[in-house]
């Protein structure tokens, strides 16, 4: 989790189960935005193929800095 979003948590976040929570509305405002022409299948696949592209950008970067890591102290064994 990004540095930023757990500070914004800590000042102003509450732990609480809310999945289930206010389902009925939920279910009006789903609606409402069908009704406005929102195609959730195609919502879904961007949410999905963005969050695909982020993770493996993420990873990539974790596997870097570990290749930086392991070369550094393979120099400093020498």
């Amino acid at each position: 989790m990004p540095d930023q979003a757990l500070q914004a948590f800590i000042d102003h976040g509450t732990v609480g189960r809310t999945i289930d929570s206010n389902v009925s509305e939920a279910e009006r405002t789903y609606s409402a935005l069908e009704k406005l022409g929102i195609d959730w299948s195609y919502v879904g696949s961007q949410l999905e193929l963005e969050g695909v592209v982020s993770f493996k950008k993420s990873f990539d970067s974790l596997l870097d800095s570990l290749q930086e890591k392991a070369n550094s102290m393979k120099l400093g064994s020498l």
